[in-house]
């Protein structure tokens, strides 16, 4: 075997060991570094989608989820002057919640009803209220005016909207817009779970700051908090936003995680109809008590009622209801008739309230929806509703 010598430099043999590779500059350990996070985000960012995916459709999920469909606007924003929350004019808006789905659509003023014209010689009606009244998680033909327009041929106007709607911005809807329409009778959709805390500027200030909206002083004046933009729509921050709440679930199990700070211990023990201050009773009184002025310079009626909560419903098993009596009687001295609809609504249910509302919202289902309309409509016209009398 021929064996082959080492070679030799200077006369001494050389190492045949491998030398270690030359340090990476600085700035391709940055780069890797830089990947490695990247990758550890959008595997994160994945995974949060797809649980959150999962979140936002159990048929119980209490809020909005992706439409997959570019919305540019919200359909409740703080869009008019005078009364902040309301809707874009001829606006079309996917609602998306865990037991629900279906398109909302505006007229050329904004509201959530079909066209109506401003003059008529019929008979008509401008209902006034917040999401309740708007039919928030129904179709138009299941909420409660729709309902009484079928069965009486009456024109009913629907003003209502959601978003966080007050009786005094009731009062200001109707003088600046509802009332420019020929109507006869004004009826009103009082919700005391949280009408008196949206008329509090203190309250919406702590629970929706930033927000555009009209509150009461001490004094009872009407004053603004928050900036009035008309332009707000059409800034590039809310069109992001619109992406993102169009297309992805994170974004509305965080917008889920915000609200839920509006709605305390406290406030899921609270109930409207008994735990109301006198101040909160004050401002209620002023916000009807200007709306009957301006219907009375239009020579129409007022109709007031009261809309129970599931927490009215628990209190009223108890034997309380310290506002039903107390409006009814106060309506009766100055001229404007009310009507609550907790006693008859709870008789009704045999001791079970909770098919009169959504199972995944605490807003009216069609049977609480249509449980309405059998009560108000022979208290409004005098006379049994068909639904009634063909039991």
């Amino acid at each position: 075997m021929i064996m082959s010598e080492p070679i030799l430099t200077n006369g001494s043999p050389t190492s045949t060991t491998t030398q270690p590779p030359a340090p990476k500059p600085r700035g391709s350990k940055f780069l890797y570094a830089l990947k490695l996070i990247t990758v550890n985000l959008l595997v994160f960012g994945v995974s949060i989608e797809l649980a959150s995916i999962v979140l936002v459709h159990l048929k119980k999920w209490p809020l909005t989820r992706p439409t997959y469909h570019l919305g540019r606007y919200e359909f409740w924003g703080a869009y008019n002057p005078v009364f902040g929350m309301w809707h874009p004019p001829n606006g079309h808006f996917i609602h998306q919640e865990g037991c629900f789905s279906f398109k909302y659509s505006t007229n050329s003023y904004g509201a959530r009803d079909v066209e109506r014209t401003m003059h008529s010689d019929q008979p008509r009606t401008v209902v006034l209220g917040d999401s309740f009244m708007e039919g928030f998680g129904l179709p138009v033909n299941e909420r409660l005016s729709n309902l009484l327009e079928g069965r009486t041929g009456r024109e009913y106007l629907n003003f209502g909207t959601g978003g966080g709607f007050s009786p005094l911005q009731y009062d200001l809807v109707y003088e600046s817009l509802a009332s420019k329409f020929d109507h006869d009778v004004v009826l009103v959709g009082v919700l005391p779970d949280n009408d008196f805390h949206e008329m509090d500027g203190q309250w919406m200030e702590e629970h929706y700051p930033g927000r555009y909206f009209p509150y009461y002083r001490n004094d009872l004046s009407v004053a603004y908090r928050g900036d009035f933009d008309p332009h707000a729509r059409e800034g590039f921050w809310t069109r992001v936003q619109a992406f993102f709440r169009s297309y992805f679930a994170t974004y509305h199990v965080v917008e889920y995680i915000l609200a839920s700070r509006v709605y305390s211990t406290k406030h899921r023990t609270y109930s409207g109809y008994n735990d109301y201050s006198d101040t909160d009773l004050v401002r209620l009184k002023k916000s009807l008590l200007d709306i009957k002025s301006v219907a009375d310079n239009h020579g129409a009626m007022v109709d007031v009622f009261l809309i129970p909560r599931a927490n009215d419903f628990q209190r009223y098993r108890e034997g309380q209801d310290r506002l039903g009596p107390a409006l009814e009687a106060w309506g009766r001295e100055v001229g404007i008739r009310v009507k609550d609809l907790l006693p008859e609504m709870a008789a009704r249910s045999g001791g079970n309230y909770r098919p009169y509302f959504l199972p995944c919202d605490d807003h009216w289902s069609a049977e609480g929806s249509e449980a309405a309309a059998d009560i108000l409509q022979p208290w409004l016209y005098g006379k049994p509703s068909s639904a009634t009398a063909s039991r």
